[in-house]
């Protein structure tokens, strides 16, 4: 990855979160919105929050560009009170969406037994487009031609290179594919564990999906959202092109052919005569 050197403004700008985050109170049980990056989780968290009238964590700022998960989950002389006493202002909040708590599920656990935790799943040839939409990558490229210096966003870097949790892959494509895996095993593993929201059915039906989700989570939604359901609460990925236009056949059929279990288990269909647009 490249070096990063970080503007003035942004240091400027990560003094002053330092010293909003030091009065912060952790809230004693959140909503945790959880699943992989580019799933949606931001705009069902954004919308749940407002539906509900609580206040909403979208990422955990401090993280974004100076992330510590690898550190944490290698516990390298770090611990999971010390991730959230860096973090308290993101964790002071009645919603909390980062997708990155995904791979810290039994430590979310003990520290917020009286949480409730929502998984957002989305299939994994969206996901991946989406992503790289993001980082402004190809999708139809071959292992040599996307390396490791694929972003300098240091946030990003570890969602496109997941070596730090122990995923294998040479080309980039399947890099992304094992790391779908991993964070649908969190929920397949223990379904009873989790409000599972589909970003499909999400997108068919936004205010009844929340409505719906509201009522799980034991909150009324008392508040209208209809005229918020299209707001963009992150960059939009580009799905004017089909899965086989944007990956190619070849890169297409990776993602399928490694991911074609779980996407089973969690009702998409693995062939791309279903393609996407």
């Amino acid at each position: 990855m490249r070096r990063y050197t970080r503007p003035l403004g942004l240091r400027m700008r990560d003094l002053a979160y330092a010293s909003r985050n030091l009065f912060c109170r952790v809230h004693p049980h959140p909503v945790f919105i959880l699943g992989h990056q580019k799933s949606g989780t931001s705009a069902i968290a954004a919308l749940l929050a407002q539906a509900c009238d609580l206040d909403v964590t979208i990422d955990l700022l401090r993280e974004v560009w100076w992330p510590t998960y690898q550190r944490v989950l290698a516990r390298h002389g770090d611990t999971f009170d010390g991730f959230i006493r860096r973090n308290r202002l993101g964790f002071s909040r009645a919603v909390v969406k980062e997708p990155n708590l995904t791979l810290f599920v039994p430590e979310l656990r003990a520290a917020f037994p009286r949480s409730s935790m929502v998984m957002v799943v989305r299939d994994p040839r969206d996901v991946t487009r989406s992503l790289l939409n993001a980082v402004s990558l190809a999708g139809d490229l071959g292992a040599t031609d996307a390396g490791s210096e694929l972003t300098t966003n240091p946030g990003w870097g570890l969602v496109l290179d997941s070596s730090w949790l122990g995923l294998e892959g040479e080309h980039y494509i399947d890099r992304i594919s094992h790391r779908w895996n991993f964070f649908a095993d969190v929920y397949l593993d223990e379904t009873s564990r989790f409000h599972l929201v589909r970003y499909e059915d999400f997108v068919r039906d936004k205010v009844g999906e929340v409505r719906r989700l509201a009522a799980l989570l034991g909150r009324e939604a008392t508040v209208d959202i209809s005229d918020k359901v299209d707001v963009q609460f992150q960059p939009a990925g580009d799905r004017g092109r089909t899965w086989t236009h944007f990956f190619g056949a070849a890169n297409l059929a990776r993602i399928e052919s490694i991911c074609h279990d779980r996407m089973l288990r969690l009702g998409y269909e693995p062939s791309s005569r279903s393609d996407g647009a």
